[in-house]
């Protein structure tokens, strides 16, 4: 019996210091190649931008007027996250990149509502308050959807100056059919997970100091390289993703994640009328490639690009390709 409970003993400690064994391994690979997770040379905030109904928007831009790319980040992210292509492409274009309601420094909607037709709404109004000429609005997960709807309702208002599309471990289909284990999540959605979500969206103060506690963990650490990177991910991204995730307030994780789970825009994407390149890694958890190929599919002009074994964050983990990728699509949908 004492044999048993010693080994149970040793395997329970085995499990417990798995996290702290793999961020540490992942720190000693990444030495010699990190990058600055915080780059925010060259940086400006455009001030005063609301959406349509009333919430305040946090947007931060770099380079001169004239062709403009917009970026709508993913769940649980800010604009930071784009902070790589933002350095790379200010030189050439006016790159502006938004924190989406209720995550970075944007408000939380008095309405409470991240539906994704509201999440659309506050990309025009970024749109309309720099007002290019020219434009392409790229999306990462969350913000992918962002910018198809934001074509569903206003493409048509922007048609000539709208130039393209990219979108970014993202989908045109419904999240549950790309998501990892997606046949169970689809019969636990919407009941009995979205009354979940609902009440998970109620402020609660031991919720947000659990979250507090927990943010800064390796057990966090692990949580953010399992759902959002692939194989050998940079450590100084899964530790922004991690910084990034347990900062966003629960509420407003639990109903961002709803609007998610709530979205549609496939019968859509064949009315897309611009060029659309679509990014996906073969290991991403929540939109897989398989989803991706139908989407790219049924878009009369699209291209999609596929990483082996990179995650959810192929803008990250794979950076120089994908900015090679990126370069050619602009330069293309800007006539360069």
């Amino acid at each position: 019996m004492k044999k048993y409970t010693v080994g149970a003993a040793v395997i329970s400690l085995g499990i417990l210091a798995t996290p702290a064994i793999v961020r540490r391994l992942d720190h000693l690979r990444s030495e010699g190649s990190a990058r600055d997770p915080r780059c925010t040379a060259g940086r400006e905030v455009r001030e005063g931008i609301t959406s349509r109904d009333g919430t305040a928007l946090h947007v931060e831009y770099c380079g001169d007027a004239g062709p403009t790319v917009f970026f709508a980040h993913g769940w649980t992210c800010n604009h930071t996250i784009f902070r790589h292509q933002m350095s790379h492409l200010c030189d050439r274009y006016r790159v502006v990149s938004m924190d989406q309601r209720g995550h970075g420094k944007s408000a939380v909607p008095l309405s409470g509502d991240f539906s994704i037709d509201r999440l659309a709404e506050d990309l025009k109004a970024v749109v309309d308050a720099f007002d290019p000429e020219e434009f392409v609005v790229a999306g990462h997960s969350m913000g992918g959807f962002t910018s198809f709807k934001f074509h569903e309702h206003f493409g048509e208002e922007y048609r000539g100056r709208l130039k393209g599309m990219m979108i970014i471990d993202s989908t045109g289909t419904d999240v549950l059919q790309g998501i990892y284990m997606s046949s169970l999540v689809s019969r636990l959605y919407p009941y009995p997970l979205s009354p979940f979500l609902v009440m998970g969206g109620r402020q609660n103060r031991l919720v947000e100091m659990a979250r507090k506690m927990l943010s800064n963990t390796s057990f966090a650490y692990l949580i953010c390289r399992w759902a959002a990177f692939g194989k050998k991910p940079p450590a100084d991204e899964v530790e922004l993703q991690r910084e990034m995730t347990f900062s966003t307030p629960v509420p407003v994780t639990s109903l961002a994640a709803k609007a998610c789970f709530d979205y549609h825009v496939e019968e859509h994407l064949p009315d897309v009328d611009v060029p659309v390149i679509m990014f996906v890694g073969t290991k991403d958890k929540l939109t897989s490639d398989k989803v991706n190929r139908r989407t790219c599919a049924v878009l009369p002009d699209a291209r999609l690009v596929v990483y082996e074994d990179a995650g959810h964050s192929t803008h990250l983990e794979r950076t120089e390709e994908f900015n090679v990728e990126m370069d050619a699509f602009l330069e293309a949908c800007f006539g360069r």
